[in-house]
Parts: structure tokens; sequence; C-alpha cells
């Protein structure tokens, strides 16, 4: 039996910063706290209305959504990884992710620019910057500005702001989507030395494995936890691939599967939508047992019990 996927969603008008947020048709938000007095009131305020952004469980991210922070630090999960966000630190957040949120800082100050249309991402007629772009999303999701890059981040982030404020403006869709292309391409440009240093370092065959496993793996785990079988839709032993899994990430191939279902797997326990039953047929498990089994191995409680909790 097929079940439609349903978790926890995080959806745009659930953005903190409710006096500081900016949204255009409903499908385009700029927010950030930047003017908050310092006495202690900061995005943590705000996230203790929202108790699902502020959820240590995961969540479904509905949208693209860039999250940068000026100052103190961030603590967010996404897709089973850790993230701290610090001074000049971009947080990029793909459509479908799932993410936690896990620590904000007192005196923290972040901006979000999120959208969930595709209207607003460039088209990759530029092939280069395309390759870039992928790669660097393949092993990174947080890109470090300098001084000066972040200043030209903020630029365009304000003329956003201002475009979004003008409610009369004619063509301001169209204006937006110009000012994601100067984002979209300097960020290309930013990003450009860490794919360059990544390959010097991994090497460019053992990088486009590791890259091409875990496209495979984002498609098929919910349905497929063998290395073999990731191995034969790539061509290779599952020895080859193994190892290269390992020199890239540190992580081994057969972590990087039983991550991705257990992510999945707490992630449909927490939305409460079905039962431990529904969720041990969706991730292809031959029985609740063995479901159950796989479960508590990896998280050290039952599936009911991490239900159950908090």
């Amino acid at each position: 039996m097929q079940y439609a996927k349903q978790f926890d969603i995080l959806n745009l008008i659930m953005m903190p910063f409710k006096e500081r947020l900016s949204v255009f048709n409903d499908e385009f938000v700029a927010a950030d706290n930047f003017d908050e007095p310092d006495n202690g009131a900061c995005i943590s305020k705000d996230l203790e209305s929202n108790s699902l952004i502020a959820s240590h469980y995961p969540f479904r991210v509905q949208f693209t959504m860039l999250l940068f922070c000026l100052r103190g630090f961030v603590r967010v999960g996404l897709n089973l990884v850790e993230q701290r966000l610090e001074r000049n630190d971009l947080l990029i957040v793909q459509a479908g992710a799932i993410g936690q949120g896990l620590e904000f800082s007192e005196d923290c100050r972040v901006g979000i620019i999120a959208f969930s249309n595709n209207y607003f991402i460039p088209d990759e007629q530029n092939s280069r910057m395309a390759i870039v772009m992928r790669k660097f999303l393949s092993a990174h999701s947080v890109l470090s500005l300098t001084d000066p890059q972040m200043e030209e981040f903020l630029e365009t982030y304000r003329a956003i702001r201002r475009k979004i404020g003008d409610a009369d403006s004619k063509y301001a869709r169209e204006i937006l989507k110009c000012h994601m292309q100067v984002l979209y391409y300097n960020g290309c440009r930013f990003m450009e030395p860490y794919v360059d240093k990544d390959e010097t370092k991994h090497g460019s065959r053992k990088k486009q494995l590791f890259d091409r496993f875990m496209q495979l793996l984002k498609q098929y785990y919910s349905t497929e936890r063998s290395i073999g079988f990731y191995a034969d839709k790539m061509c290779i032993t599952p020895k080859y691939l193994s190892q290269a899994v390992y020199a890239v990430s540190g992580r081994h191939a057969g972590d990087w599967i039983r991550d991705y279902v257990i992510l999945e797997a707490k992630a449909l326990l927490r939305s409460r939508q079905y039962s431990v039953q529904q969720i041990s047929d969706m991730l292809n498990f031959a029985n609740q047992s063995f479901f159950g089994v796989y479960f508590k191995k990896a998280v050290g409680c039952s599936p009911s019990a991490y239900r159950n909790m908090g």
C-alpha cells in the first residue's frame, strides 16, 4: 500500500520576526531581526511562540531558504548534519530538506530570504555557474563570507525588502527575480574557491562518485538499504563505492543509508499521521518487528517511544 508522506511542515507564513516580515504574493519572504534592541529580546523570543521552528524534532521545509547570520550564532540540524552559523555565515536550505531548530544565541542577528516558487531561481543557462552551484551544495550547506562579500549580499537583501515594501510597484515580481539572479551569480562566485579546494583535496573521481551516491540515496533511501543496489546503479563494486564515500566524507556508505532512513522515520513518527505499521510499510521493511529492531538499534528506543517523547 502506498501512502503520501506527511510531516510537520514549515511554511512561509510560519517565519519568525512577525513585525519585520515582508511577504510578496505568499511566495516570497524577507525577514530579519536586525533592529531588535540589545536587551535580550532576540529571535529566541519569536521562536518561543512557534513550537515547530523551535522544535528539536525534524520537520519538512517546503521552500528554498537562505538564512544568514550577522552576529551571535545559530545551531540547526539539516538532513542529518548539525550546522552552526556565526558572523557572516549563510545557510542554504533546499526545498524538501528536513530541518531541526536547535539553538539561537541571545545576541543573534539573523535574516531570511525564502521563496516557494522556482520562478525566483535563475535559469541555469551558464553551465559553469550551474556546475559550481551543484558541486558546492552537494558537499556544503553553509557558505562563509568575507566582510565585503556580506556587505554586497546585504545590499541586495535591502533592495529586495524595499521592493517588497513597494506594494504599488509595477513588475515587482520580475524585479525580485533579477535581484535573486544577482544573489545567485554572486553566490557562485563566492562558492568557486571552495569547489576548487574540494576537488584538489578529494580527487575529482572520488568526489564525483560520492556526489552521485548522495543523489541516488536521496532518491531511493526509503526503499533501498543495500550498498550493492547503489553500486550497481553506478556500475562499480560495493567495496569501491564504500572506499570512495569514506575517503570523501569520513563516513561509511552504510551509515549514510541508515541515517537517511532513520531521519525519514523520525519525521514520519513525529508527524503522528501514520501508525508504526504504516511507516514500516512506507520504508519498505519486511514487517513492523524488523522496523522496530532497526530503529531501536540506531536511536536507542522503540518507534512508539520516540513518537511519545516531548
